[in-house]
């Protein structure tokens, strides 16, 4: 069968189309993160590891004069991500094969960031929203005390103080249903591990439920994992300490 010339290039034009449009695919144990700043570019993004003994660094990641950058992660295990612009950072809990899509302001990054692609980052989004509102009500109390000539100061502690009672436990209510509805997933750690006021919001000294009810889940999904492992340490460790605590007192 004999092709004109007009119908030979237009095949050829289409096929040089959808092979530049083909989506790129991550191997087995990868991650492809890409996505679009705007703002003041280019720039670079810092993609750390959050590992059982802090944050380890794992790629520089180069944003082009188009805010436009992609790179392929390799991911030896399930793990939890710092992605950092300058100052500020976002959280990020890839699984394999996944490829990851993130949209952002510069001025704003984890005030304004977008991510698709992981279903697991999102549910890290939602957290970090309900955590920024949370310190943005703390910051605007502690403005209040400190910019306003109260008269009788003391009485309005009193109101502040039962107003924080109120939002710990609201916090406490929060994280524990988060940490049962998603069980076994690493974003738990991110809610266990939060703070309320600088301290611990479930403190390990006095309880360990939480800390249990999460290793519990971590266990069935991910029980060699540095993550569930690192928590089944911290578990036996407390428990250990504070057993020789209590029968310190009780021998007293």
């Amino acid at each position: 069968m004999k092709i004109s010339k007009k119908a030979f290039y237009l095949i050829l034009s289409s096929i040089l189309f959808f092979s530049c449009n083909k989506q790129q695919t991550p191997k087995e144990n990868a991650f492809i993160l890409s996505g679009e700043l705007n703002g003041e570019i280019p720039c670079q993004l810092i993609l750390s590891e959050i590992g059982k003994t802090g944050f380890k660094s794992a790629d520089t990641i180069v944003v082009d004069e188009k805010g436009k950058f992609s790179k392929t992660i390799n991911l030896e295990e399930e793990t939890l991500y710092s992605l950092s612009l300058k100052d500020d950072y976002i959280t990020l809990c890839p699984k394999a094969k996944e490829i990851i899509t993130i949209k952002a302001e510069t001025s704003d990054f984890s005030g304004s960031y977008e991510v698709n692609g992981s279903q697991e980052s999102q549910l890290l989004k939602e957290v970090n929203a309900h955590n920024s509102q949370v310190r943005k009500t703390l910051k605007s109390m502690s403005d209040y005390l400190k910019s306003n000539d109260i008269n009788n100061l003391d009485s309005v502690k009193h109101v502040f103080v039962k107003r924080l009672q109120q939002m710990h436990a609201q916090e406490l209510a929060y994280s524990e249903n988060f940490i049962r509805k998603n069980k076994g997933s690493l974003t738990t750690l991110i809610v266990l591990y939060r703070t309320f006021e600088g301290r611990p919001l479930f403190d390990y000294r006095h309880d360990l439920t939480m800390h249990k009810e999460t290793l519990d889940g971590l266990s069935k999904t991910l029980p060699n994992n540095q993550h569930t492992l690192s928590l089944k340490s911290f578990v036996e460790q407390k428990e250990r300490e504070n057993n020789e605590r209590l029968a310190a007192e009780n021998s007293k």
